[in-house]
């Protein structure tokens, strides 16, 4: 929501939410333990927002005596998986959608999580905190200025992933890779570490086919994107809670708790622990360590299952699209936790089976800096309800759309722009203002 705006029951919505049918805070250290019992699963995968639903519309009714005029879903990460959830599987349930940052191919961004896991364990593989501010110094510094303007931000993220590569990099006229590739310093990056770089950098491919053809999870815009760097304020400390950690992942089971900010191992490596121990095998005691995410070998069939019920990926949303339901999808580029080259890549499906039509009831806005949830370069926030029910009951489709930066310049704006658009400075005009961007895509 929007700086200063009411929340939506003080607007007069009727609100709901849901724990995907299970209590994660029953068991801190092990919050995936529900998984053991396959409704819990099933609930969690997608089950239970149709039953929250009903069962929601239901006491909706018997309390106002009739049923709401319009039905909107707003989440982000797994919220964001659920929120596209309904418009794939129920269609007519909703008339609005916004599914930030969503954590849709749940499934295989797992195994992408035990890609980068297994990489960041191998010796001397892991970025301490200094190092992973080398590296985003380093990339700040030949990408921030991409879209005209030196602000902390890159904007031309696509640019500055083609431009940018750590083994030649330099930082201040010094090369960010280490003398020889040897480790010798948290000044320099060494071979074993930009090795790891470049696992996050690049997708995993998967050695299987899904039921829907998806063969590879892609890799994370690391450059330029905070991971964990050096800071004690509550914005980096979520940044490096959520990014790479302060522990190198090399247990199973993992520290515990496994979600908390005191584990110090990497959120993703925490993730794929949990997961492969109470998804896949189904052992308590399981070493996750031992499981080839791209081959998996005799988990193959549990995970084409896990699959089939966690990854929302249909782009067939033609029933959506005909009982009138809008859907805007929000993604920051700087993303550490769901890859944006992900959802990137679900849009253009859509847009290719949806053809013409997309336009008239998709949005999809890529928003630089933004990560997953707070970080202290840039946290915007935006007014999405307002969007979503201008464009649903009022016919006016999302225009000159702007987010507020939270924590980096408090205050300051910048225009969302629909994918692949992004904000160009115009080279005169306020810095901190969302009228001297153009969204551009040269």
């Amino acid at each position: 929501m929007a700086k200063g705006r009411p929340v939506p029951v003080a607007l007069g919505y009727a609100v709901y939410s849901s724990n995907s049918g299970h209590d994660a805070s029953a068991n801190p250290g092990n919050p995936a333990a529900f998984a053991l019992n396959a409704e819990a699963r099933k609930n969690f995968s997608y089950a239970a927002l149709k039953k929250t639903r009903d069962a929601a519309l239901f006491l909706i009714e018997k309390r106002y005596g009739r049923a709401p005029k319009w039905r909107y879903v707003i989440g982000g990460s797994s919220g964001g998986r659920e929120a596209l959830a309904v418009a794939q599987k129920w269609p007519e349930d909703f008339d609005g959608v916004v599914a930030m940052y969503p954590a849709f191919a749940a499934a295989s961004l797992d195994l992408q999580f035990g890609r980068i896991t297994r990489a960041l364990a191998l010796p001397g593989a892991y970025l301490n905190q200094a190092k992973r501010k080398v590296l985003f110094d380093a990339a700040m510094q030949a990408c921030d200025g991409l879209d005209g303007l030196v602000d902390g931000i890159v904007s031309n993220q696509a640019a500055c992933n083609a431009k940018f590569h750590p083994e030649t990099a330099t930082l201040a006229g010094q090369p960010i890779r280490c003398v020889d590739g040897k480790d010798t310093a948290d000044t320099c990056l060494s071979d074993a570490q930009l090795a790891a770089v470049k696992v996050i950098n690049t997708p995993a491919v998967f050695r299987f086919q899904s039921g829907r053809g998806e063969r590879s999870y892609p890799g994370f815009n690391i450059y330029g994107s905070d991971f964990g760097n050096p800071g004690n304020n509550p914005a980096e400390v979520n940044a490096i809670f959520l990014g790479l950690g302060s522990q190198v992942p090399v247990s199973s089971p993992m520290p515990q708790p496994s979600y908390g900010p005191d584990s110090g191992v990497p959120y993703e490596a925490a993730f794929w622990d949990q997961w492969t121990r109470y998804f896949v095998t189904g052992d308590p005691n399981f070493n996750s360590m031992t499981v080839d995410p791209e081959n998996p070998g005799r988990w193959t069939h549990k995970i084409l299952a896990l699959m089939a019920e966690q990854d929302v990926v249909d782009p067939d949303l033609a029933r959506f699209a005909a009982h009138g339901g809008k859907l805007i999808v929000e993604h920051g580029t700087a993303d550490p936790l769901v890859s944006t080259r992900a959802t990137d890549a679900y849009v253009a499906k859509v847009r290719s089976r949806m053809g013409r039509r997309t336009a008239a009831f998709m949005r999809y806005y890529q928003v630089p800096g933004q990560s997953h949830g707070s970080n202290p370069a840039f946290n915007p926030a935006w007014d999405s309800l307002t969007a979503l029910d201008n464009w649903v009951s009022g016919g006016t489709p999302p225009v000159n759309l702007t987010v507020m930066d939270m924590t980096g310049v408090p205050g300051r704006t910048r225009p969302m722009c629909g994918y692949p658009a992004w904000p160009r400075y115009n080279g005169s005009g306020a810095p901190n203002l969302a009228a001297s961007f153009t969204c551009s895509t040269r």
